[in-house]
């Protein structure tokens, strides 16, 4: 929960700058370049922050018509192959993306920007978001096995 908080202060933080800039710029004032800069660096962040407290409410993209139409068992069945799965394409992007986060760390290495970020402060929300969605994964695969559709 406290991700998807961080995630909506962003998000309202995005909004506010970008209205300030508009405005700012309909008035004749000079552009400020760390602004777009800014806002998509924290759509990334929403994005990977978002995602996990999705998963966890169970509010992620399921196709209703055809998951209705299914048995309980036939249910139960598809929700515990896709906690599988989701669970093992998560814990690959998680260990790859702390792979990197340490190599860009190690190197130092910084973005080709105006405001020129150290990278492994992005590339970190990668494995932020996925090993908290493997985390959930978990969760959903443990409630399949007690019967419990989602």
């Amino acid at each position: 929960m406290y991700c998807a908080i961080l995630g909506a202060v962003l998000l309202f933080f995005t909004a506010s700058i970008i209205c300030i800039e508009v405005t700012g710029r309909a008035f004749g004032a000079p552009s400020r370049l760390w602004v777009l800069e800014t806002s998509e660096y924290s759509l990334l962040y929403i994005s990977f922050l978002g995602a996990p407290y999705l998963l966890e409410k169970n509010m992620h993209v399921v196709i209703d018509i055809v998951y209705t139409s299914l048995t309980k068992n036939l249910r139960l069945f598809f929700q515990g192959l896709n906690s599988i799965l989701g669970f093992l394409v998560c814990i690959i992007l998680t260990i790859v993306g702390v792979m990197v986060v340490v190599e860009q760390y190690d190197l130092g290495v910084r973005e080709i920007t105006v405001m020129r970020p150290l990278s492994w402060w992005l590339t970190a929300a990668l494995p932020i978001g996925t090993g908290l969605m493997s985390i959930q994964f978990i969760e959903q695969f443990i409630r399949t096995l007690k019967g419990k559709t989602l």
